[in-house]
């Protein structure tokens, strides 16, 4: 039985690589993705590995960390979901990007918030269909009633539902002006961005001479800055407790930390 939970709400303000470590056509180093949805993820491993870096002190770890956090011999007390897709940011001709989301999304959010027994986001339940999106009366990414996005022209609605939406997420991330770029997609259109919408970085390896070295050229995708990805942090037990974990953190998430990749603002909230 969960004795505690805490949501976790990440916020990318840089691009951010989690990889998988192997090539996918084009793409040496791909980002990791669901398999059933082919959205990306950010693993619970990667994000565990973060926060118990976070709080090891040089070599050593005091003696609540390793009961959190597990060891060789035991398993931790925290246990850890993976960080799923809620918004991926598309640009879009007018408002800069949107904050893009999909019913398929909030569905499954609204579940597992259930689930986890987090209140605040029971009613999440809608449904967008072919060319439609919808989006808060205050959006800026509207022109003549469309919403033009990368390659695509749709159909933008003003909604009351989005616009509760919107409200329930921007107070959950301490992002109050979300709704002027939250628009809600079909599941469709909204899988087609989350293959499309993804940085492609040409990265280079220079020799001696400061040119590019055999095997030096490789390609590699990250998640843009501005994504948003939702998950939850449990324990079966008193001790140690979620406290500890605070109620919001700046980390660097994944691969290529020197050059400023996954540099990102975590909330946590009961």
């Amino acid at each position: 039985m969960i004795k505690d939970k805490r949501m976790v709400l990440l916020h990318a303000l840089t691009p951010l690589h989690v990889g998988t470590g192997q090539a996918v056509g084009n793409v040496d180093l791909p980002i990791a993705r669901e398999k059933a949805t082919g959205f990306p993820i950010v693993p619970a491993s990667a994000f565990k590995g973060v926060l118990r870096d976070l709080f090891r002190t040089g070599d050593n770890e005091e003696d609540w960390v390793i009961r959190a956090f597990g060891d060789e011999k035991v398993a931790g007390a925290w246990v850890f979901t993976d960080l799923r897709l809620l918004c991926l940011p598309v640009r879009s001709f007018y408002g800069v990007f949107a904050y893009a989301t999909c019913p398929l999304i909030l569905r499954q959010l609204q579940q597992r918030a259930h689930a986890f027994g987090v209140a605040g986001f029971e009613n999440l339940t809608l449904e967008v269909a072919g060319t439609t999106a919808l989006a808060p009366s205050d959006t800026t990414l509207a022109h003549n009633g469309k919403l033009y996005l990368e390659d695509i022209d749709l159909n933008l609605q003003s909604s009351p539902e989005a616009e509760a939406i919107t409200q329930t997420i921007g107070n959950a991330l301490g992002l109050p002006a979300l709704s002027r770029q939250f628009v809600i997609l079909s599941d469709e259109v909204f899988n087609f961005f989350s293959e499309t919408a993804t940085e492609i970085n040409a990265r280079v390896r220079l020799d001696d001479t400061k040119t590019v070295a055999d095997g030096g050229l490789w390609y590699e995708e990250a998640v843009p800055a501005e994504a948003i990805f939702y998950g939850f942090i449990a324990t079966t037990g008193t001790e140690p407790a979620l406290e500890a974990l605070g109620d919001e953190r700046l980390l660097q998430i994944g691969g290529d930390a020197s050059i400023g990749r996954g540099v990102c603002r975590v909330v946590m909230r009961a």
